[in-house]
């Protein structure tokens, strides 16, 4: 795919821009702005277009509205504009795309065998496809391109790699849209362009993302319930024995016989409860003696005073070496450093035992009230006083099995989830041993891909090219792209500079493009001032490259610059482009000289 031309209903304002392609692959395509009044502060080459054709490019290939985008930032500028836009197929026939920033949603497109033809004034029945919507224009245009490197996902998720703005220099592979999104919209679709399977690369951020919400359904769960998952077994016991007993105690009611339930009681009493509560206070106990040592411990201050030890050396006369001083006020910090941090270890520990010594003086007050009523019903003599007792008691047993048998419903959800969670931690263990194995075997393409930039690293920048895929610390693939010293196994500092960022990403896509150069895949580029703050050699070698790389006819290539990123030659002498390969002239000159004839927006 590449462009042949973009027009308007609006020739006057915005003249139609005719491309070099297919068999003038060979040329350049130039949109070069320039100053002719140097003198008047006033005037600028900046902000006339060269970035603006590039949006407007991106917009007719069908991105998305956003109120960012100049066509809709000044809509009442361009709210009568009808764009066009001819591209070149794969398949040797050409796709006009008409769009609007009226009615930006609603597209018309037109496929046919020859270029150059103009269709602002048409009939709506000429084309193929007349307002449809902008997702069904996408789902065409992508059948036409035939980009089948890029199945299952459609062309608009690779264009932007060969549209890049300014704004999209700062990373070879994580462009300006995608840091707007997760990582798992667009990782897995850079895993797939460099021959990896994407599967095991989306599925782990799918069980992250799975894991994440079954943890905090565990955490919901968890709050509605007493118990723990791991108490399963015990909660069914201790139901088992109450309806055992509301079952001993319904037949001893009904015989008015309570000669075994005193003996229940009893045992009870002497086996249970009775032994709950020396327990607990033997635990209250310990609990209060730990919070004492600890309100101790948070007492005593650091009394080590630096100044007092020079004092008494200076009343005995005795010579205090800066160096001693020195590893006096050094043991000084840590000492407090030690402090500080046991400190916070240790009102900590004084908050969890003082809960905890609040719960159980409750738990105390309950066995003591539960001791008194077993004491009074065994010590009472009144048949009718321990029927009722008796009845209160079933009651409450009772009770305590419908709270146990729905608590114990909860946690048979509680560890159903549980259970969920920890078989997709397994499955993501399986999953991260899967990606590490990928990543250890690069592909063909990966291996192609590296060597040629590499290559073009050392040409243009004297430095090596990296590039290479690893599992990073949240065990996602990741990948590493820079540059290095020759026998430096990681990136040099040089590839955090912004002009060597820049030309690594213009790089970066031209051994892509190389790699794919006969195949199904896009075949042009458009470098967004690609040339600025570069030196002149680095300028020659690129541009050396650039020719080489698009001598095959198979890549076009559209460059920004301004006047001042000429590159010059040895002699400080300009290299200026052919005429044939400036496609668009743009300057200073007022509103004829931007690349829509009025007023700056």
């Amino acid at each position: 795919m590449q462009i042949s031309r973009i027009y308007s209903n609006k020739p006057n304002i915005f003249p139609s821009i005719e491309f070099n392609y297919r068999a003038d692959a060979v040329r350049l395509n130039v949109v070069y702005g320039e100053v002719h009044h140097p003198a008047d502060e006033k005037r600028t080459s900046h902000n006339l277009g060269k970035t603006t054709l590039l949006h407007l490019i991106d917009f007719m290939m069908l991105k998305g509205q956003s109120s960012e985008h100049f066509l809709f930032a000044h809509k009442e500028r361009f709210e009568t504009f009808i764009f066009f836009i001819e591209i070149a197929l794969n398949d040797g026939s050409y796709a006009t795309i008409r769009r609007s920033p009226a009615a930006a949603t609603k597209i018309a497109l037109k496929k046919h065998s020859e270029p150059g033809l103009k269709f602002a004034d048409v009939a709506e029945d000429f084309w193929d496809h007349a307002d449809i919507a902008i997702e069904n224009a996408i789902m065409i245009l992508d059948g036409w391109l035939d980009l089948r490197l890029l199945k299952p996902y459609d062309y608009r998720m690779a264009i932007t790699y060969f549209l890049r703005a300014q704004g999209d220099f700062d990373d070879e592979l994580q462009l300006g849209k995608f840091r707007r999104g997760r990582d798992r919209e667009w990782k897995p679709f850079v895993a797939h362009l460099f021959g990896f399977n994407e599967a095991p690369v989306q599925r782990k951020y799918e069980l992250d993302e799975s894991i994440s919400k079954l943890k905090a359904d565990i955490a919901e769960k968890q709050a509605e319930i007493q118990f723990k998952e791991n108490d399963l077994p015990g909660l069914n016991a201790r139901i088992a024995v109450l309806q055992k007993q509301t079952d001993d105690t319904e037949r001893e009611l009904d015989a008015f016989s309570f000669d075994a339930e005193e003996k229940r009681i009893v045992k009870e009493l002497v086996d249970g409860t009775e032994i709950a509560i020396a327990e607990t206070n033997d635990r209250i106990y310990n609990l209060r003696y730990d919070i004492s040592q600890i309100n101790e411990a948070l007492s005593h201050d650091d009394r080590f005073n630096l100044k007092e030890v020079e004092e008494i050396f200076n009343e005995a006369q005795l010579y205090f070496p800066d160096q001693l001083k020195h590893e006096y006020q050094d043991l000084v910090d840590f000492n407090r450093k030690i402090t500080r941090e046991r400190n916070v270890a240790l009102r900590a520990r004084h908050k969890e035992l003082t809960a905890e010594l609040d719960e159980l003086e409750g738990k105390r007050l309950a066995l003591d009230q539960d001791r008194r009523d077993k004491l009074r019903l065994l010590r009472s003599t009144d048949t009718m006083e321990k029927f009722k007792s008796l009845q209160n008691e079933l009651t409450h047993a009772r009770a305590q099995i419908v709270y146990l048998t729905e608590q114990r419903k909860k946690l048979d959800q509680l560890a159903d989830v549980a259970r969920q969670m920890r078989e997709q931690e397994r499955e993501r263990g399986r999953v991260v041993d899967e990606l590490k194995t990928m990543v250890a075997r690069p592909t063909t393409v990966c291996e192609r891909f590296t060597s040629v930039f590499n290559g073009y690293c050392q040409r243009v920048l004297n430095l090596e090219g990296l590039f290479y895929f690893e599992v990073n610390k949240s065990d996602n693939l990741d990948y590493v792209v820079g540059l290095s010293l020759p026998g430096q196994s990681g990136p040099s500092s040089q590839s955090k500079g912004t002009s060597f960022k820049k030309m690594v990403c213009a790089l970066f896509d031209l051994a892509l493009l190389k790699v794919y150069e006969d195949l199904l895949f896009f075949h042009f580029v458009y470098h967004d001032g690609i040339l600025e703050g570069l030196d002149n050699r680095q300028k020659r070698a690129f541009l050396s490259i650039v020719r080489e790389h698009i001598a095959s006819k198979k890549t076009q290539y559209i460059l920004t610059l301004i006047d001042s990123d000429i590159p010059r030659d040895e002699k400080g002498d300009r290299i200026d482009f052919p005429e044939d390969e400036i496609v668009l002239r743009l300057t200073d000159e007022g509103k004829n000289g931007r690349l829509f004839k009025m007023a700056e927006f």
